[in-house]
């Protein structure tokens, strides 16, 4: 079973928790029972570490607030099951023997998602759970909500890849970084985390359903485990969608790009009897780099252009079945702020991604006359990269009308493009060139067997 946490540490596998006994404050006299009984009835978890360069000014005292008034609870339970971050270094900690210890330390503007209490009223205590992150024996991971504020954020992502046979024992003060290299928490112990990752120079951990980045130099030791029994995948179908329509609005297909809303959702629906999962392009692009395996049974759902039905038709029924996808937005044909529909397709897991800025059109003889084919390298650079900003961090790339050339592979890597797409038919295979993947289009009215057909 793949376990969910920081730090997850299973009864086969050896773990060392030298926990630091700094008390904090002693505010913790008359709460302790009764934050015992709401940790009975909570369930999650996780860790932070301490060193000079990070450590919050209150990692020596951190009282259990118990006693709280009418303001305090109401912020508090407005925390509850939200994401939450703070300007400044907050401690995570956790409870053992009775007493509150140091876990881990979140940096500043870093979110985390607390666990929800299904009964606001047993919230006595300033301090709440995280979500995903339990630890042996059932211990969780809280953070004073007196010191974060919540996040408009709601997206909880899920992490696809699969574990391997191996953990790895982290040293107190090692950094866990996301794919920016910004730290998200540091942890105050040692700890011993289940790898889903390996590149270089760095182990990737799991964080709340994300993957994470630590410092090889950081690992003590590396520890043998059986890993999962499911097979890895050898390829990966990317499904490549346009547009949207529905019959019961009276609309009707224009051309084969168009799907109608009820034969998507039968599609993913035959996907989700099948036991597909929908992977993220981050871990499309560890299967691809060799730095992750994946389950057999995945898919990447793409969706180009950013087409207005996208929102109408498809977005909700992604929802309905909990399935990434990714947009490919035109940039330059969108206000210059990203208009609020695709900000909240992007907060409940759709990714936006580019399709160029002004290059899809014409302009080149060769191919569909996609201007990337011919453009000068400095203007084509400055496009890639403008529409990558727009899409705030943006690292993936699909060609204007499919056409690719050297030239155009050129311009995408010198703008740091990591992955391109092309409009080619096939699977996606480890191995292949990363600037020239190919995907299966999805034609309306095909069928559910041609579907299945082209996925399997």
């Amino acid at each position: 079973m793949r376990a969910q946490t920081l730090g997850m540490t299973m009864s086969s596998m050896p773990t060392s928790r030298k926990r630091n006994n700094n008390s904090r404050r002693t505010k913790i006299l008359v709460s302790i029972l009764g934050f015992l009984c709401l940790s009975v009835a909570l369930s999650s978890c996780s860790r932070t570490p301490k060193n000079n360069a990070d450590s919050s000014p209150n990692a020596e005292s951190a009282p259990l607030v118990s006693a709280l008034d009418d303001q305090q609870l109401a912020h508090v339970k407005e925390c509850n099951g939200r994401r939450v971050s703070s300007e400044q270094p907050v401690d995570l900690m956790i409870m053992q023997d009775g007493k509150l210890q140091p876990f881990a330390i979140l940096q500043p503007g870093q979110l985390v998602q607390l666990k929800e209490i299904s009964d606001p009223d047993l919230i006595t205590s300033s301090y709440l759970p995280l979500d995903r992150m339990d630890q042996e024996g059932g211990a969780q991971v809280l953070i004073d909500a007196l010191q974060v504020t919540p996040s408009g954020s709601w997206l909880n992502p899920t992490n696809h890849l699969l574990e391997r046979d191996f953990a790895v024992k982290l040293k107190a003060g090692t950094r866990m970084k996301n794919d920016w290299d910004e730290t998200i928490l540091t942890t105050s112990t040692e700890q011993t985390w289940l790898v889903y990752a390996e590149k270089e120079e760095a182990y990737g951990v799991e964080l709340q359903g994300r993957i994470v980045w630590v410092d090889k130099s950081q690992a003590e030791e590396t520890l043998e485990r059986s890993g999962t029994a499911e097979m890895a995948a050898t390829s990966l179908p990317v499904l490549m969608y346009h547009f949207f329509y529905s019959e019961a609005d009276g609309q009707s297909r224009d051309n084969v790009n168009d799907v109608e809303v009820e034969e998507f959702r039968e599609q993913l629906q035959a996907l989700q009897d099948r036991g597909y999962v929908a992977l993220t392009m981050r871990e499309v692009e560890m299967m691809m780099k060799g730095w992750a395996d994946v389950p057999e049974k995945a898919v990447a759902i793409t969706i180009d252009d950013g087409d207005p039905t996208v929102y109408q038709y498809a977005y909700p029924v992604l929802k309905d079945f909990g399935y990434n996808a990714t947009l490919f937005l035109i940039t330059g044909w969108m206000n210059p702020q990203l208009p609020y529909e695709f900000f909240q397709m992007r907060e409940d897991g759709l990714e936006l991604q580019s399709h160029s800025f002004l290059m899809h059109q014409g302009g080149c003889k060769a191919g569909h006359g996609g201007r990337l084919l011919c453009v000068d390298s400095e203007e084509g650079v400055k496009d890639t990269r403008q529409s990558l900003d727009y899409v705030d961090g943006g690292f993936v790339y699909c060609y204007p009308f499919g056409d690719v050339n050297d030239h155009a592979v050129e311009i995408l890597k010198e703008a740091g493009v990591q992955l391109a797409f092309t409009t080619e038919y096939g699977k996606i295979k480890p191995g292949m060139d990363l600037y020239r993947l190919p995907r299966i289009r999805v034609t309306g009215g095909a069928g559910l067997d041609r579907f299945i057909k082209s996925v399997e």
